[in-house]
């Protein structure tokens, strides 16, 4: 009897300790995606250093397997080509906030010691993926309006 209800609170501490796991991920990943925040306003105001996070972001992105994101690896390729449209000075139709956003989110992306560490197989870009959905839930309409911009801009 005794090995049975050892065996019990034994299983219920599993939940407790996964969630605890959980949570403390979630505080880590919050904190990195803030940092991450905090270093894109720095970059809205300075076309030399956006420019070359682009550089640094299309190389990474190039290495990036598709797969973890899914519908939104178009929308990533769209944030990268718009960051570099605004560092040159040729589109400028989108706010602050959704710039800080959109850079954040790269940052976040291209740092390849994230919560999840890039180079875990098949979890490696499950974190950078899920920054990415979060922005593009974020910026939708301003990523679709500069992809329309780069459709009809000649």
């Amino acid at each position: 009897m005794r090995k049975k209800k050892a065996k019990l609170r034994a299983r219920k501490k599993k939940p407790a300790a996964k969630a605890n796991q959980a949570a403390i991920l979630k505080e880590r990943f919050e904190a990195e995606f803030a940092q991450a925040v905090k270093t894109a306003h720095a970059y809205v105001e300075n076309p030399e250093r956006l420019q070359a996070l682009f550089n640094d972001a299309a190389k990474e992105a190039a290495t990036m397997p598709k797969e973890p994101f899914a519908e939104m690896w178009p929308y990533f390729q769209a944030m990268l080509r718009l960051i570099r449209a605004y560092s040159r000075g040729q589109y400028c139709d989108v706010t602050d906030d959704t710039l800080v956003v959109i850079i954040a989110a790269i940052i976040y992306a291209v740092n390849p010691l994230d919560v999840i560490p890039d180079a875990l197989p098949a979890l490696g870009y499950l974190d950078d993926a899920t920054v990415i959905a979060l922005a593009v839930r974020r910026s939708r309409q301003a990523l679709d309006d500069f992809m329309t911009w780069e459709t009809t801009a000649l």
